[in-house]
């Protein structure tokens, strides 16, 4: 009868032991009402897309080209939003050129969706050896601001003068709003 009791109380022991780890094992106690995210975390990637300078289409790889004469590359600044009002995330970023002189060409390109596959835009010209500050979509509108030199300075001068302009993705082009 000793041992009865003694299992009786060890059972109990065991059980009020079990149940409180339940409750304090952090587990809710009640459902939890999470709304939906609505943030889109996929980003194009344009690092093997083609863009068009002027009526030339040159294509990335990883980023780069440097079979032609002339070498372009993406430059680090990228904006995501959406530009052609389907829904989906697009890319904005400027992209260098530079040839055999001391020029170094700047432009803004776009990666927008189409109905099946991501396609590169036409570059817009933004300027020689100009220093690309900052890129941004809002709206449908796509904002580039650089540093260049103003009118009457030189090419060799440091660009110290801040501009601004508004890129808008209509008819399958990007062009200056």
């Amino acid at each position: 009868m000793i041992k009865s009791d003694y299992m009786k109380k060890l059972l109990f022991i065991i059980v009020i032991a079990a149940a409180l780890f339940y409750l304090l094992s952090g587990r809710p106690t009640a459902v939890e009402n999470k709304e939906p995210q609505t943030t889109n975390s996929f980003r194009p990637d344009a690092s093997n897309a083609t863009f068009t300078f002027d009526d030339e289409a040159v294509t990335l790889s990883n980023g780069r080209n440097t079979g032609t004469s002339e070498e372009t590359e993406i430059l680090e600044k990228t904006a995501y939003g959406d530009l052609n009002a389907d829904g989906k995330e697009d890319a904005i970023m400027f992209l260098a050129r530079s040839g055999g002189g001391s020029g170094v060409f700047i432009y803004a390109a776009a990666y927008v969706s189409g109905p099946i596959n991501y396609k590169g835009s036409n570059a817009v010209f933004l300027g020689d050896r100009i220093a690309p500050q900052n890129v941004s979509i809002k709206n449908g509108v796509a904002t580039v601001s650089y540093l260049d030199r103003a009118p009457d300075e030189p090419l060799a001068a440091e660009p110290t003068f801040i501009v601004s302009k508004e890129l808008i993705y209509k008819n399958g082009t990007l062009e200056e709003k």
